[in-house]
This record gives C-alpha cells, sequence and structure tokens, in this order.
C-alpha cells in the first residue's frame, strides 16, 4: 500500500507585495504632499482673509462663504459724511408749478422716456419709485465666459448687468431756493421761489458680476442728477 503526501501548496510571490508593506510608497508620499500644499494654500487664504478686511462703510448683506464659496455675495455701500454732503448738492431741485398731480404726471413720463419700468406714483404721499435693469455685456460674451470658466476655472469676475433705483419726492414749499432760472457764481441755478414745489431724487445702482455677486451704492454723479432734472423741466413745461 503506498504512503501518499499531502499535495505541497504552491507559493506565489507577488511583485506588488513590497508596495503593500512598505509604510509610505511613492504615491502615498505625492498624495501626502498634495495635501500638506493644500492646507498651506488654505491657511494663506485664510490669512490674507483676515488681513483684507472691507472698508467701514461697506456693508456686507449677504455672504457667499470664505474658504469655501457656497453662494454669491451682496454688498451695501454707505455714504461718508463727505459724499452726503455732495448728495444734498444734487438732489433737489424747485418748480414754479404748483400742482403736484401735474409734476407727479411730468416725472413719470420722464423716467418712462429714459428707459424706467415699472414706474410707480404714489399721489397721496407725492412719491415716484421705479428701476431701469441694463444688460452690460453682450449674450454671446456672457455665453463664451460661462464655457472658459466651466473649463478652465478662475476667471476674474466682470461686471455683467447693473439695476438703477430711483425714488422721487415732490411737495410745496415758499420762499426757498432752487435750480431754477440764471447760473449762480458758484455756476448752479437759483433764483427765489415765492411759491412753488421742490423735487428731491435719489438714485441707486446695483451691478451684479459674472459670479453673481452684487454691490449696491447711491449714484453721485452730477451728470445723472442734472440730465434728470432737465428732462423734468421740458416734460412739466410740454403740460
Amino acid at each position: 500500500m503506498s504512503h501518499l503526501s499531502p499535495p505541497h501548496a504552491s507559493v506565489v510571490k507577488s511583485p506588488c507585495l513590497p508596495a503593500l508593506v512598505c509604510p509610505v510608497s511613492g504615491t502615498a508620499r505625492r498624495l501626502l504632499a498634495g495635501v500638506g500644499t493644500a492646507i498651506a494654500g488654505l491657511s494663506l487664504l485664510a490669512g490674507i482673509s483676515a488681513c483684507a478686511s472691507p472698508p467701514a462703510n461697506e456693508r456686507e448683506t449677504g455672504s457667499g462663504g470664505q474658504l469655501v464659496r457656497y453662494s454669491s455675495r451682496q454688498v451695501s455701500v454707505d455714504l461718508t459724511d463727505a459724499q452726503r454732503e455732495t448728495l444734498r448738492q444734487l438732489r433737489d431741485h424747485v418748480l414754479a408749478e404748483t400742482q403736484q398731480a401735474r409734476i407727479l404726471e411730468a416725472i413719470s413720463r420722464t423716467l418712462a422716456k429714459e428707459g424706467y419700468a415699472p414706474v410707480s406714483v404714489d399721489t397721496e404721499m407725492g412719491v415716484v419709485e421705479a428701476e431701469r435693469n441694463t444688460v452690460l455685456v453682450p449674450k454671446w460674451r456672457q455665453i463664451a465666459r460661462g464655457v472658459l470658466k466651466s473649463r478652465i476655472g478662475g476667471l476674474p469676475a466682470k461686471p455683467d448687468h447693473e439695476r438703477m433705483a430711483v425714488i422721487v419726492a415732490v411737495r410745496s414749499t415758499q420762499g426757498e431756493q432752487g435750480k431754477q432760472g440764471k447760473l449762480g457764481e458758484r455756476g448752479e441755478r437759483v433764483q427765489h421761489v415765492e411759491q412753488g414745489s421742490l423735487v428731491r431724487v435719489r438714485f441707486d445702482r446695483t451691478v451684479w458680476d459674472s459670479n453673481g455677486d452684487a454691490r449696491t451704492e447711491t449714484v453721485l454723479e452730477k451728470d445723472v442728477y442734472d440730465g434728470f432734472f432737465s428732462a423734468l423741466d421740458l416734460a412739466v413745461r410740454a403740460n
């Protein structure tokens, strides 16, 4: 009777075994180095964000995140003392017309002619509100930029569109000086009006960029206010 020996199990040496048991392989080292670089980059960004504080008159009304961006950012810019004084010199205009209804109608027509829509008129309070939306870049450029951003990313934000909001108030006034008549010594139009109406206007501009971030600030450009009042003068005379 023959004695059969149990079969011997074959030993397979895997060339990958050293890589599996090696504490830190070449690939793992590269991954760890990448993680270290990312952490260093995030720390640098955090340091920069902490040091770059916004101006005191800027209010963040909506945050899109700091280290991780998850939404758009909205900022409102308040007027400084000097800017408030500038606005006071721009916002008022006196008309000799005393009928508030005629002035409100003229304001409504003036704003509509300048592209504002909708125009809301509150005859009881003597207030007109309107807005105008303007696209700042052509549609084809928006599409091209979106394609590039999806492929390479990291493109700087550019102004995309804006909203101009205007509020106008009208009230009766007597014996006040306003921008009506001949030019004064400093170039302003002044005339003593025994009876008339004071028109006060304020323009606020909101600009959105290609990242969806928005910035709102009061318009302080003289030509915007002078252009509106000049057009209003013509509309009142045409009534």
